[in-house]
């Protein structure tokens, strides 16, 4: 019984496209999905698209992880500074944060869906990834 390679990659594909809007459950999926059939061994076409979507799915995980940190960090600092010294500008800061961190959080999964879509892409024409 013989599968089709870019069946199974594009199961992992979807399942890691599906990440932002499953709370990662599904991008979890993914990754243990393609580092399995990475560690199996596959042909040189479906290793570029495994490899991409684990390379992805850690990177936007560090960029969220970071960003939240950052977003929390500088409230917190905002806050003890308005705090001590009350200033308008201040209170402004500090109810802009959290929108500025929606906008590039909404950025960055905006992208995550397009680098996905040309994964895909590529994959139907059967071209690899660029490593």
């Amino acid at each position: 019984m013989s599968t089709d390679p870019r069946r199974e990659v594009r199961f992992a594909y979807i399942a890691s496209f599906l990440t932002p809007l499953t709370l990662m459950v599904s991008g979890i999926v993914a990754v243990i999905y393609s580092a399995y059939k990475l560690n199996k061994g596959t042909d040189e076409l479906s290793y570029t698209h495994y490899y991409t979507i684990i390379r992805t799915f850690f990177y936007f995980f560090t960029f969220f992880v970071v960003l939240g940190v950052t977003a929390a960090t500088t409230t917190g600092i905002v806050a003890g500074a308005e705090y001590w010294v009350y200033s308008p500008f201040l209170h402004k800061v500090l109810q802009v944060i959290p929108v500025v961190g929606l906008i590039i959080a909404a950025l960055a999964i905006v992208k995550w869906f397009i680098q996905h879509i040309q994964g895909m892409k590529l994959l139907k024409a059967n071209q690899p990834m660029e490593l």
